[in-house]
């Protein structure tokens, strides 16, 4: 599903979870994947670290780097995350 130069966020922890993801990481490889790994595990010339947490509480930290990713990534395209398109952050009562 991926090709040359096309970016892939991999979140891989160190549980058995994150097992079954290092075993994708070389067919990744293989058509040139960009990728960039997410969590506690060693894996990955490009990594964005969080701590080592028991499994089943990973995720709350897996999601930290992932967020700060997306906002850096709006504000470089000139994007208001306080306004994203669509979105009303205005409740009307009737």
């Amino acid at each position: 599903m991926t090709a040359p130069d096309v970016p892939v966020l991999a979140v891989i922890g160190s549980g058995p979870g994150g097992a079954s993801m290092r075993e994708v990481l070389p067919r990744l490889g293989e058509r040139r994947a960009d990728v960039v790994v997410v969590g506690s595990a060693e894996v990955g010339e490009t990594r964005m670290a969080v701590p080592e947490v028991d499994e089943r509480y990973a995720p709350l930290l897996d999601i930290l780097p992932l967020q700060r990713l997306a906002l850096a990534l709006a504000l470089a395209r000139g994007e208001d995350p306080d306004a994203p398109r669509g979105l009303k952050k205005v409740t009307a009562t009737m």
